[in-house]
């Protein structure tokens, strides 16, 4: 079977399962494109039919053409967000040449060009207000584009682009989108559903972003369109970064160290000392080409390492306690003590002290004194029974990132991308006690996502994405013992279990966009298989 026949089997069959799927059911196809439009019309204002298009980006050996109709508009669908010069030419009028057209994620574009009189071989070179592109005025969905000097610019904890989603009108810190819950956000990657399918929380996707793998994203607050939606909180698109004809690259590395912060209060008070935290970022990237202007390549790696400590506070027993002396406040006021016989006497169905769990108590007594009394029934003047053990513990922390993407253009009329992601997390929790075990949490989700884009004719053009995200962790408890607790009292251990999940998703996507006249209209479908494997 030759490609044109290959490709166009690859059609129908999307075609198919388009018309298919609208016909049971209205599906809302997510997009990670844009859209070029404009209206081309002379120095008093009338449209000139018939003009020549040329939409292309250098960088990425882009080019597509189109026409102007009867009213003189043009409209090039489903474009890679980016930067494009827009070329018009016409029979009796000066060839227009605008430079610096950006084009963002679910953000169309419209560029009006008024051609001057002249022969075709003059040229007018109008370069277009870059600031001025950042602002949606085409359709009524409501929010904000992040481009590359924003995302790589703006300070972020630990450079996680996931915090730059929040700086929008009508976003809480917690992901509450125009009041509607965190977990009804919907996000893509490369048009591609990168949400965590279980909890959906918009703070946590599957596939951890960094910022120099980041092109550009978009978040829509409200009245999103039927190409992104299928959720009513925020709808956040991403787009990860391309190679183009020349090679670039970036590398960096921040840090901060233990001796520029300060102790906390509570630590202060208990005599305990300062946290530990020594944290480096680093990383880079590399884009490029692999045939000019046919293929490129785009790799970027991030790692985070932290060396850590939180203060945690824990119930201990007093050494009272441990010896079988239970101290209270009389209703006089005074303090005073119950031994084991004494309790045989008041409560004979208990047969006195358990001697076993008087030597838990007592070695945990020994084992961890009390120096913090904002817990538990004492206080530092008094000391009856329980109070609290303050202490740093160890909560290190290893993440690694990755992201790989090649990007091909088959012909003047197809383009091509392939993209994957893998992320290796490692993260220790606080302890029970600091010679206990500490709870692990290790992340290794992986996904990879490819697109392709079809232009057959000037008024039809086809998008088809398919992606596999496969989340994936362990979270290794720190015992399987049998949970033994004294409450309010002491327990020895988190006792946290093993808990393993598995939940890869296969999204499939394809969008028809159909120029008619001024009109253009889209079809599409949206298929997610979704399973949740747990342990």
């Amino acid at each position: 079977m030759n490609f044109k026949k290959l490709i166009g089997t690859i059609f129908s069959a999307a075609i198919a399962l388009t018309i298919c799927t609208f016909a049971a059911i209205t599906i809302h196809a997510q997009s990670g494109t844009t859209t070029v439009s404009g209206t081309v019309a002379d120095a008093q204002g009338n449209a000139v039919a018939g003009a020549n298009v040329t939409l292309t980006n250098a960088d990425k050996g882009f080019s597509r053409t189109t026409t102007t109709n009867d009213n003189g508009t043009f409209i090039f669908p489903v474009i890679q967000p980016g930067i494009y010069q827009v070329t018009v030419e016409a029979n009796g009028f000066k060839k227009s040449v605008q430079n610096q057209v950006r084009a963002l994620v679910d953000t169309p574009t419209n560029v009006p060009v008024a051609l001057e009189v002249g022969a075709v071989s003059e040229t007018v070179t109008v370069t277009s207000n870059t600031a001025e592109s950042l602002l949606n005025t085409q359709d009524a969905t409501v929010g904000n584009t992040f481009v590359p000097q924003q995302v790589t610019q703006l300070p972020t904890e630990a450079r996680n682009v996931i915090n730059l989603l929040t700086l929008q009108p009508g976003v809480t810190r917690d992901g509450y989108v125009t009041g509607n819950r965190s977990d009804q956000s919907n996000i893509t990657l490369d048009g591609v559903d990168v949400n965590e399918a279980q909890t959906n929380s918009i703070l946590d996707p599957v596939l951890r972003l960094n910022s120099e793998a980041v092109e550009e994203f978009r978040v829509t607050t409200t009245t999103a369109n039927s190409a992104q939606g299928r959720s009513s909180g925020a709808q956040i698109s991403l787009i990860t970064k391309g190679g183009t004809n020349d090679l670039r690259g970036a590398i960096f590395l921040t840090g901060r160290r233990t001796a520029w912060t300060s102790n906390n209060f509570f630590n202060n008070k208990a005599g305990v000392g300062r946290q530990k935290l020594d944290r480096e970022v680093f990383g880079g990237a590399l884009g490029g080409p692999i045939f000019r202007d046919r293929a490129f390549f785009f790799y970027s790696y991030e790692g985070q390492r932290d060396r850590r400590e939180d203060s945690a506070l824990r119930n201990v027993p007093l050494a009272s306690l441990g010896q079988g002396l239970i101290r209270f406040r009389n209703t006089a006021g005074n303090v005073v003590s119950i031994n084991c016989a004494q309790l045989t006497t008041i409560f004979p169905n208990t047969q006195g002290c358990n001697p076993a769990g008087l030597a838990v108590l007592a070695a945990a007594a020994a084992k961890y004194p009390a120096n913090d009394f904002t817990i538990g029934d004492s206080t530092a003047a008094t000391p009856l029974n329980t109070a609290g053990y303050r202490f740093n513990a160890p909560t290190n922390l290893k993440n690694n990132s990755q992201a790989l993407k090649f990007d091909f253009n088959l012909t003047s009329n197809q383009q091509l991308f392939v993209r994957g992601n893998y992320v290796e997390d490692a993260i220790n929790s606080p302890s029970q006690f600091p010679d206990t075990v500490s709870p692990r949490l290790w992340r290794h989700p992986w996904g990879i996502a490819a697109g392709h884009t079809w232009t057959i004719s000037n008024n039809l053009v086809n998008n088809f994405r398919y992606g596999y995200t496969r989340d994936a962790f362990s979270n290794q408890g720190d015992s399987t013992a049998n949970n033994i607790s004294f409450r309010f009292v002491y327990e020895p251990l988190r006792f946290a279990r093993d808990i393993s999940r598995v939940t890869p998703v296969q999204n499939i996507t394809n969008d028809v966009s159909y120029i008619w006249k001024t009109h253009t209209f889209q079809f599409g479908t949206n298929v997610r298989l979704i399973s949740n494997r747990r342990t």
